[in-house]
């Protein structure tokens, strides 16, 4: 039976928020004959969010008991994956109703598509919410086209968190590289210059904002800009077309 596994990267400060990505699960409905399994990794050296996880055998959770960062923690959990395709959530996200069913859709019909996403909406502290207008119109995104908009407006199309991939090209890839931040939008950079994905018509996640996070600190900010995450996109494209000359 085909499955879907669903990797959640998370840490002990972060357990409060893991209730809000099974209530996006477990009401999902699924492509006829599919499954899914969530595979929660956890990082650091005082793991304790599984005791927060429903008693569910689609739950698979495993700590390592050292801090590796994201990047590690979310290649742990590749490495257990059992599922035809994998899909991101983050520990503080949540799928939308019909989500995962949307994000499969063109995977099961199109056998050369490699990967998948939509839109998501933000969340922000204050209540507020923003949806990014689309930069791709729904279907077939070519091969090279998510870093040509990034070299072309320094700007990552959309939040590449949700996106769905084949496994095997996935692994074969080398799962999530090993950068400071953005490690999602990396990879999606560089795998999308070799598959072509599909743009999917439908809001699939929700991207909570919160005092706490990570991603929304100055210095997290400043890592992701130029010359950091940004420059390691622009020098492994530029690395890669000068290997195919």
């Amino acid at each position: 039976m085909p499955l879907l596994s669903i990797i959640t990267p998370t840490q002990v400060h972060n357990a409060d928020h893991v209730a809000a990505v099974w209530d996006g699960l477990v009401d999902q409905d699924m492509p006829e004959g599919w499954q899914w399994e969530w595979l929660v990794q956890e990082d650091g050296t005082s793991p304790a969010v599984g005791e927060r996880l429903p008693d569910d055998p689609r739950v698979r959770y495993d700590a390592l008991g050292v801090q590796v960062g994201s990047a590690a923690t979310r290649n742990h959990a590749l490495a257990r994956a059992r599922g035809d395709v994998v899909a991101g959530v983050d520990h503080d996200d949540f799928h939308l109703p019909g989500a995962l069913t949307a994000l499969l859709a063109p995977l099961i019909d199109r056998p050369d598509i490699a990967w998948s996403c939509g839109p998501c909406r933000l969340e922000m502290a204050d209540g507020g919410t923003w949806t990014k207008p689309p930069v791709f119109s729904a279907g077939r995104v070519p091969a090279r086209a998510v870093t040509d908009h990034f070299l072309a407006h320094d700007d990552f199309p959309f939040p590449a968190a949700f996106t769905a991939f084949r496994r095997v090209p996935l692994v074969a890839h080398g799962g999530w590289p090993a950068v400071a931040r953005s490690t999602d939008a990396v990879l999606l950079a560089a795998f999308g210059d070799d598959h072509d994905g599909w743009w999917v018509d439908h809001l699939v996640a929700v991207y909570r904002r919160w005092d706490a996070q990570k991603t929304v600190q100055p210095a997290d900010i400043a890592i992701r800009d130029l010359p950091h995450v940004r420059g390691i996109i622009r020098q492994r494209r530029a690395a890669r077309d000068a290997l195919a000359r």
